[in-house]
């Protein structure tokens, strides 16, 4: 049986820190160089039966990119070499020559695509096909024997964007589409230099779009059109575009078996957000600033729904608020259910992280949450993500025997000692009773409540010792019991179902 992997396009790794270039434009400067069409592809009399006027004005505008980096020779293994010389006495000393260690001892080569954005040589590409580079080179499709050392304007890992410039004047430059108006089904066309095959084209639809959680870009903010039109290899950077030929997105990654190559799943960069993320790259000075609120969030199932009281999982739940957060500043609280941010519905915890990530720090933004059944709206001024970060820390060991009788059904917990404290690393500000036991079958276990856990509220009141949290259950007439824990140094919220 054959695994599917996830592959990122080309063989480039992510990287916090490339080589920036000294010339400085603000964006509203570049934006009057772009050329924008946010109008609906139109097809006029019926089937198109080709596509060649669109890809005629797509092709000049797709260039390859190479770059190039030096990296650390390998250590000498003193012990092979004897071996060998031993086996073989006859091999010349040159067979055992190596760089020198550190930096220059072998160069890795890079292969991508771009796209030309403006006709004074801007160019939209993957972070990862021009990271860490210690030279960029573009080729043109209209002159493949001229190369153009190329500079990094601005990159952003978390998302992989990448906005390099070239020095030349009247490029042919690519038309950029709305692609918030992409629907499932539309035909789309993409162009790269797939395995070093320059100016190839390959056509299909949107798959789908708003692809997340899929962990191509670790840590990073993803929001992918996925398509069935062949990507491989080398494709990372190019175009995808409509059937008008206008830029919709960046190819950037591909799901595949072993083999590594194209089996109809691919995942591009939307053109708006790639250009969102341009326009903050030129007017942040390089780097992307993003909002920060300072809580760890959690998707809504059906359980959950049920211990909130309501009858649908929209939304997403506050499980932890860090301190000195500004979250914290004002007045959030576990257990709180965002069900909207800055006027719009939230839907999941990716698209509320993106949307944050989206707005910049020190805006103050309303969220709309609903707290033990009552809605209220939160004005929070965003931190800069950049600045804060929840911390984690180590996990938690088994507690040793305190009370023996069950919380609810399977789960035997008891009081936070000095001893306890200690064997868990809990510091002063965690409160609560601890988990010692879980029965395998029951439904808190399928919950994920877990020994050595730490619970520290029950139904969104807070719990200091056994009989607190034995009160808070007995008094609790719902069916489904909220529980917030504290483990591997953060907390979370579990919805545990109680027997009728």
């Amino acid at each position: 049986m054959k695994h599917a992997c996830l592959l990122l396009l080309p063989l480039a790794l992510l990287s916090a820190a490339l080589p920036v270039s000294s010339e400085e434009i603000p964006f509203s400067e570049l934006e009057q160089k772009l050329v924008l069409d946010p109008a609906p592809t139109v097809t006029e009399d019926g089937a198109t039966s080709t596509y060649a006027p669109a890809l005629g004005k797509v092709m000049p505008t797709v260039v390859t990119v190479f770059s190039s980096k030096a990296v650390e020779a390998r250590p000498r293994d003193q012990r092979q070499e004897d071996l060998f010389r031993r086996m073989f006495p006859d091999i010349p000393d040159e067979f055992f020559e190596r760089g020198p260690e550190g930096r220059g001892g072998r160069v890795e080569q890079g292969l991508g695509s771009g796209v030309v954005i403006t006709a004074d040589g801007y160019i939209l590409t993957n972070n990862h096909v021009v990271g860490e580079a210690d030279e960029i080179k573009v080729t043109l499709p209209t002159d493949k024997k001229k190369e153009y050392v190329a500079t990094v304007v601005g990159a952003d890992p978390q998302t992989d964007v990448a906005l390099i410039k070239i020095d030349a004047e009247n490029l042919p430059h690519i038309t950029i589409g709305d692609s918030s108006a992409l629907n499932i089904g539309d035909v789309v066309l993409a162009v790269g230099n797939p395995l070093g095959l320059s100016q190839t084209a390959t056509i299909g639809i949107i798959s789908a779009v708003g692809r997340s959680d899929l962990n191509i870009i670790d840590q990073g903010y993803e929001n992918f059109i996925q398509t069935d039109a062949a990507i491989n290899r080398g494709n990372s950077g190019g175009a995808l575009v409509d059937a008008a030929g206008r830029l919709i997105g960046i190819p950037t990654a591909i799901q595949s078996n072993f083999s590594g190559g194209n089996i109809g799943i691919g995942f591009a960069i939307p053109s708006n957000m790639a250009l969102n993320i341009v326009q903050r790259l030129l007017d942040g000075g390089g780097e992307v600033q993003r909002g920060y609120l300072g809580v760890f969030l959690r998707e809504v199932d059906t359980n959950m729904a049920r211990a909130l009281g309501r009858d649908d999982s929209s939304g997403v739940l506050v499980a932890e608020v860090g301190e000195d957060t500004p979250a914290a500043a004002a007045g959030m609280k576990p257990g709180d259910l965002i069900v909207g941010y800055a006027g719009q519905p939230v839907e999941s915890v990716q698209q509320l992280r993106l949307d944050i990530s989206n707005t910049a720090p020190g805006t103050e933004s309303v969220f709309e949450i609903v707290r033990k059944g009552k809605k209220s709206k939160l004005k929070v001024t965003l931190g800069d993500l950049k600045d804060n970060q929840l911390a984690g820390g180590p996990a938690p060991s088994r507690p040793r025997s305190g009370e023996k009788e069950d919380l609810i059904e399977g789960v035997v917990i008891a009081d936070l000692d000095d001893n306890t404290r200690e064997s868990l690393r809990l510091d002063d500000s965690v409160d609560g009773v601890v988990v010692r036991s879980v029965q395998d079958d029951a439904a808190a276990a399928e919950a994920g409540l877990r020994p050595g856990m730490v619970i520290t509220q029950i139904d969104q009141t807070d719990v200091e010792n056994v009989a607190d949290a034995r009160k808070i259950v007995e008094a609790f007439e719902g069916e489904v019991l909220l529980v917030q824990v504290f483990a591997g140094g953060r907390r979370d919220i579990l919805a545990i179902p109680l027997k009728d």
